[in-house]
């Protein structure tokens, strides 16, 4: 796994040239839905801490088995699945059929490109044979080019620098920081424009690493969270890992410089890492990327196979035999026509 997360960048080359070669409809829509679940449905994540002082349209994020209610022909979904056999994700495809939104499908097979075919509709196919979550780039900067393509943004400079700077990044203090993650719940604490990534993280502590842990945001953290810490007796396994940027507004960086204060004495630790690059598309993959081999370093470290999530294999094949949803999906597909 490891040496996939150090060809990110390479894989976001190749994602690019990938999309690049997609032929679109002009769509005309006015929201956004990005459709997924686990690693897919980060890209969603990511595509609202990067665009939303960059576009008009609102952008939103559907974890769920039925789209919003105000989705309709106005609305471009991205069902985003890196398998193609994700359920939550194809009910969302059905539901979007129905309410006859603008569709575009990410995946490397399955279902959804089978489905996509069958009604004609765009599909963007990136390669197999990674876990979900560590095809990340594949998934993100092809989703990325849709919207370039669809003329909603004009990124070129960001992802060569963003690239650029992937291939220049240096891990040398992630060892010190696993050393201090040993027995410990992280927790990630970011300003809210890097939301997403935050997420991004814990989730990969979760899935690489198996070990509990949690998310926050500033400011909305110093409003709630940042009282728990009052009680050091249930934090004194917590390591936190905030997340900076050398250009965060001034009233960002005094609260969590204020809040640092509040919180040092009563959890195991506290460690920031900063963006990289100049770029917002920069900073965020940057911080991806050092969340990925940290997640993974803490895995080797705990001696746990970073790769495996027996968990998730085992409730997918329950769900599967419980409920047997694709079947019932299809057959909602017969009643439209292609």
């Amino acid at each position: 796994m490891i040496e996939k997360i150090k060809k990110y960048p390479e894989m976001c080359e190749k994602a690019v040239k990938i999309a690049e070669n997609v032929s679109l409809p002009d769509y005309k829509f006015n929201n956004i839905i990005v459709c997924g679940m686990g690693g897919s449905a980060i890209v969603g994540d990511l595509l609202k801490d990067l665009l939303i002082d960059k576009i008009s349209i609102p952008i939103e994020v559907s974890r769920e088995y039925n789209l919003p209610a105000y989705a309709d022909e106005d609305t471009l979904v991205l069902c985003v699945s890196y398998s193609g056999d994700t359920e939550e994700t194809l009910s969302q495809f059905v539901d979007a059929i129905e309410k006859k939104c603008k569709i575009i499908g990410i995946t490397s097979g399955g279902k959804l490109k089978e489905w996509c075919n069958k009604f004609n509709l765009p599909c963007i196919l990136i390669l197999g044979g990674y876990q979900p979550r560590v095809a990340l780039p594949y998934l993100f900067f092809t989703a990325l080019m849709c919207l370039q393509k669809l003329n909603l943004i004009d990124l070129t400079k960001d992802i060569e620098e963003t690239i650029k700077v992937l291939k220049g990044m240096g891990v040398a203090n992630i060892k010190k920081i696993v050393s201090s993650l040993k027995n410990s719940i992280p927790v990630i604490y970011a300003s809210n424009e890097f939301s997403g990534v935050a997420k991004r993280i814990k989730t990969q502590f979760n899935e690489n690493s198996k070990v509990p842990a949690k998310h926050d945001v500033f400011p909305e953290l110093d409003h709630n969270e940042i009282v728990g810490y009052q009680n050091k007796k249930l934090n004194k396994n917590h390591f936190v890992i905030i997340l900076r940027d050398k250009e965060e507004a001034e009233e960002i960086k005094t609260r969590i410089e204020v809040s640092k204060k509040l919180i040092k004495s009563k959890c195991k630790g506290i460690y920031e890492i900063w963006t990289q690059g100049k770029s917002k598309l920069s900073k965020i993959m940057s911080l991806v990327y050092i969340g990925d081999i940290l997640s993974y370093e803490l895995a080797i470290m705990n001696k746990t196979d970073p790769e495996k999530t027996e968990n998730i294999s085992i409730l997918k094949k329950d769900l599967k035999k419980r409920l047997n949803l694709v079947e019932k999906l299809e057959k909602r597909l017969t009643n439209f026509s292609v």
